[in-house]
């Protein structure tokens, strides 16, 4: 485990920097400094303190990056022109799903306002981040990158953030479009770091900064737009950036250069992020597993649906008589057809049934519960979901009829 850890002679210094990115971060969340007058505070104090830090990491024993003097300025212009890629795929989905006005001021004077009252967080923490990096260790350790990300990652976001995720949703939407997307960006930023020293995440990141000050309007992505772009980016840039700094740096012979394309990575992390989100109903049509036989002969017992999500009133008003639907019943999914379609004072209703039972359901389905309509019926391949819930003692009934 030592090998993992910083050296006798770089403690000191980690641990310095730990404490002061930490304790300010603790400070500015527990209003420890609300004495102060919050302009001064947010104009004045912030950025004297990361100059601060500037100061004392710039002051610190130094340890060269992991590359070669030779590959530094090649190593600038891809951290240049992955975060341009990465922005304009950004906007390229901005085209689609529509631009919002940017929250910051983009006039000249509040351009240079910005600059002068953020710039110093952005730089001081690349700062710390490269002093991290090359005195905690001294080859390609994801371990050690993970930890070092996570950290400046934790203390992008304030204790309000973490504190008002009181729900499976909030959290999974945060994580998805907030956190997992600011990490993945910082941990590229750390690989620039390791390889091309602080100047080349700082290369990397001010690009996107500099955007946010600079245009005056930005993409309005859906949440989970937002995730696909904000990870998978970063992550495609780190899988080809290792690539093309191991070729410049003759650190893999020809036979693994041509073994291990960053395409088959790339490949494999779109299918497998794919499999998750599909899985987990992000798309318009989502799986489920069924249960019980009570829609028998055509859906059995652990066969697995495709479900094709109703998504507006338009959705709703195309049921008819006829159709499988998956609505919920007291947080149960249950499949059932349509056996009538009920128009009273206060709306629709729908009457369901099941194949194989004797008599329709006695409550009727509001509009609002309805999930979805049945499209596909996948036999048999939904049992090992089945064989799970059962080995964990969750009742198959709450699983879907």
């Amino acid at each position: 485990m030592k090998k993992y850890l910083p050296t006798n002679r770089s403690k000191a210094s980690c641990l310095l920097l730990i404490v002061l990115v930490i304790g300010f971060y603790l400070g500015d969340n527990l209003s420890l400094f609300s004495f102060i007058d919050s302009n001064i505070y947010n104009d004045v104090f912030k950025p004297f303190y990361w100059c601060l830090i500037i100061f004392i990491t710039w002051r610190l024993p130094k340890i060269r990056p992991e590359s070669k003097i030779r590959h530094r300025n090649n190593i600038y212009f891809w951290a240049f022109f992955f975060a341009v890629i990465h922005i304009l795929i950004w906007f390229a989905f901005g085209l689609f799903e529509g631009f919002g006005e940017n929250p910051f001021n983009t006039s000249l004077a509040g351009i240079i306002r910005n600059i002068i009252i953020l710039g110093p967080a952005l730089i001081g923490k690349e700062f710390v981040r490269g002093q991290l990096v090359s005195h905690s260790t001294r080859k390609e350790n994801y371990f050690m990158f993970i930890l070092i990300t996570m950290l400046l990652t934790i203390t992008n976001f304030s204790f309000t953030r973490f504190s008002g995720l009181t729900s499976i949703e909030k959290t999974v939407q945060f994580l998805a479009q907030f956190f997992l997307p600011d990490f993945s960006r910082s941990l590229m930023a750390t690989y620039f770091s390791y390889i091309g020293g602080p100047t080349a995440s700082i290369f990397y990141i001010s690009i996107f900064n500099i955007v946010e000050f600079v245009s005056p309007i930005l993409p309005n992505l859906k949440w989970i737009t937002t995730a696909l772009v904000g990870i998978m980016c970063p992550v495609f840039s780190l899988i080809w950036m290792q690539n093309i700094y191991m070729k410049e740096s003759k650190l893999i012979k020809k036979s693994k250069k041509e073994n291990e394309s960053p395409l088959g990575w790339a490949a494999t992390c779109i299918a497998s992020i794919g499999i998750v989100w599909f899985a987990a109903g992000v798309f318009p049509i989502y799986p489920s597993v069924i249960a019980t036989g009570s829609m028998e002969p055509m859906i059995k017992a652990g066969d697995m649906i495709l479900v094709e999500k109703v998504q507006d009133m338009t959705d709703i008003e195309k049921i008819k008589v006829g159709d499988v639907i998956q609505f919920d019943r007291e947080n149960i999914l249950i499949c059932h057809r349509v056996v009538e379609i009920l128009k009273k004072e206060d709306g629709l209703y729908y009457r369901t049934k099941g194949d194989n039972n004797s008599a329709p359901d006695f409550e009727l389905v509001k509009p609002e519960q309805v999930k979805g309509q049945v499209t596909q019926v996948i036999p048999k391949i939904g049992w090992p979901t089945l064989l799970l819930k059962s080995q964990n003692d969750i009742s198959l009934d709450e699983i879907e009829f």
